[in-house]
């Protein structure tokens, strides 16, 4: 299969305005070549971002600069987003920022990118130019940094985490090489921002090959790299026990424990939400209580999380609840009011639940009188 085979039309327009002056690059030819699907198309342009933004508006595409700084127009065409970048060199980098320069040089470009096989040029014609053999190491499942692994790491430490990433998606094994940069500049991670920490690492353990991440995450808590980014230990075993699809479920068995820290990850309010939910509730209370005062997705996430961190069966999947039959009007009508009126519903929400959902509406309020 030719790869310009998955050029959608509006890939095919951008490389039409632009001619030979544009390429694709990095993870969109790279998964191109393995036929993976790919959600970002990017290009690499001899243009300056000035010039890219003049070319796309005279051909009524709409032009973003969204990181004008280092280069980058997006372009919008038909309503989708195609990030244009100008060949640079990077300048004075100190493993968070760095200074760059734009140039007309594909090979320049190259050397500034992590990883071989994420240094692919494609054309319009889907001709490839690889300046580090980054196709032979994609064929033979080999993730390698460009040149000296440290010195990219230096780039930008968040490489580190990207090294571990990609390597669980695309290697067969960890190259000793990188491991051995990683490992050695893993007190960076802590100049790292705790927003890029947590897109990268969620990335890994979000991948669908388990086996690999469970690899991956015991590496890196051998290495001592996991400490450099979480004040606790990974609960690894948990994570590999757990029977679940659900990312926050995820996040919350690896890293969830009673010194765990939110913002050591940047949790969500939803996240915070559930992980407040299982560290608070307790593994031997009725769950017919818990599912009378909670939604069942809530109370079985619970059930999975305590079953992955105490190696337990699951229970049966839960039958959908009837109804709870008392509304607070029918208190009201009795009554009932303030502290008394919320009191009253949980004590028939707990004696409807003790009753495995049984008791009618007459039933419970005849339990008042």
């Amino acid at each position: 299969m030719q790869p310009t085979q998955n050029f959608s039309p509006e890939v095919k327009k951008i490389f039409e305005i632009f001619g030979a002056n544009i390429r694709l690059v990095g993870g969109c030819v790279r998964d191109l070549l393995l036929e993976k699907k790919i959600n970002d198309f990017d290009f690499a342009t001899k243009f300056l971002p000035s010039e890219t933004t003049k070319i796309l508006e005279k051909n009524k595409i709409k032009a973003i600069p969204t990181g004008i700084k280092f280069g980058t127009i997006t372009a919008v065409v038909n309503g989708q987003n195609f990030e244009i970048t100008t060949l640079r060199k990077d300048n004075e980098t100190d493993g968070r920022h760095c200074a760059p320069e734009f140039v007309d040089d594909y090979l320049l470009d190259a050397s500034r990118r992590d990883f071989t096989m994420n240094a692919l040029y494609m054309d319009s014609l889907g001709q490839i130019t690889d300046y580090f053999d980054g196709i032979s190491d994609l064929k033979k499942q080999k993730l390698r940094f460009i040149g000296d692994a440290e010195k990219r790491i230096e780039e930008d430490f968040l490489r580190i985490l990207r090294f571990f990433r990609f390597s669980c998606e695309y290697a067969a094994e960890l190259d000793s090489e990188g491991l051995k940069a990683c490992t050695k500049q893993r007190k960076n991670l802590k100049k790292l921002s705790r927003e890029r920490i947590r897109q990268e690492f969620l990335k890994l353990i979000f991948n669908q090959k388990k086996e690999r991440v469970v690899t991956i995450l015991k590496i890196l808590e051998e290495e001592k790299i996991a400490e450099e980014i979480f004040s606790s230990p990974l609960d690894i075993s948990a994570f590999e026990s757990l029977q679940s699809e659900d990312q926050k479920l995820k996040i919350a068995t690896l890293l969830l424990n009673k010194n765990f820290k939110p913002e050591e990850i940047c949790a969500t309010n939803i996240e915070k939400k559930l992980f407040n939910f299982l560290l608070s509730t307790s593994p031997t209370l009725d769950l017919r209580l818990l599912r009378a005062f909670n939604n069942d997705e809530l109370v079985w996430n619970f059930c999975l999380f305590v079953a992955a961190k105490n190696n337990l069966p699951l229970p049966k999947k839960f039958q959908k609840l009837p109804e709870f039959p008392i509304k607070a009007n029918d208190l009201i009508e009795l009554g009932f009011k303030n502290k008394e009126l919320g009191d009253s519903l949980d004590k028939l929400k707990k004696l409807w639940a003790k009753s495995d959902f049984e008791l009618g509406k007459q039933s419970l309020l005849d339990s008042l009188l």
